[in-house]
């Protein structure tokens, strides 16, 4: 009984012929296969504060792409105020005050009536004496500001893997 169901368990095979005629022999070898380069990793510069301004207390975080962006968020319980700054302009928006508007260094030279690039910001909050010179300069624009900063560690940049699509 087992050789019958055997045979006939083996009568509809068939037989499966590959039809692949690539010609393999010209495939270059796996040692000459060299991996794309990779661009060279970008580290941030994270700065968390703390500070008080007018008398209410903020914390927040300011992240520095070296010579390309500066991020910043302030928060009290939610966020408050973010902003950018690229080397060409600056940007703040503050839905909570109003405040939603960017400006190239030129317009914030004439209305802080100081010369202010982006190396002056990101010199003034990368220097050791970061906090005494950024409350100094807000005291200077009106503010009642204290800045304390709470930690600044660099950390790398997120990447993701990336292959071009073969065509």
């Amino acid at each position: 009984m087992l050789a019958a169901v055997l045979v006939a368990g083996c009568h509809g095979v068939k037989q499966v012929v590959p039809t692949d005629t690539t010609d393999y022999s010209e495939a270059p070898d796996a040692t000459e296969i060299q991996e794309p380069p990779t661009a060279p990793r970008r580290t941030y510069t994270v700065m968390n504060f703390t500070g008080e301004v007018e008398g209410l207390s903020v914390s927040g975080q300011l992240r520095i792409a070296q010579d390309s962006a500066m991020w910043l968020t302030v928060t009290k319980y939610i966020e408050v105020a973010r902003g950018l700054a690229t080397p060409d302009s600056v940007w703040l928006r503050s839905p909570l005050l109003g405040i939603d508007r960017g400006a190239d260094y030129g317009d914030l030279r004439q209305r802080l009536h100081r010369h202010i690039s982006y190396n002056d910001l990101q010199t003034l909050a990368l220097a050791d004496d970061a906090e005494e010179r950024i409350s100094q300069l807000a005291r200077q624009l009106g503010f009642d500001a204290t800045v304390r900063i709470t930690r600044r560690e660099q950390v790398p940049a997120l990447t993701f893997p990336y292959n071009k699509p073969k065509q």
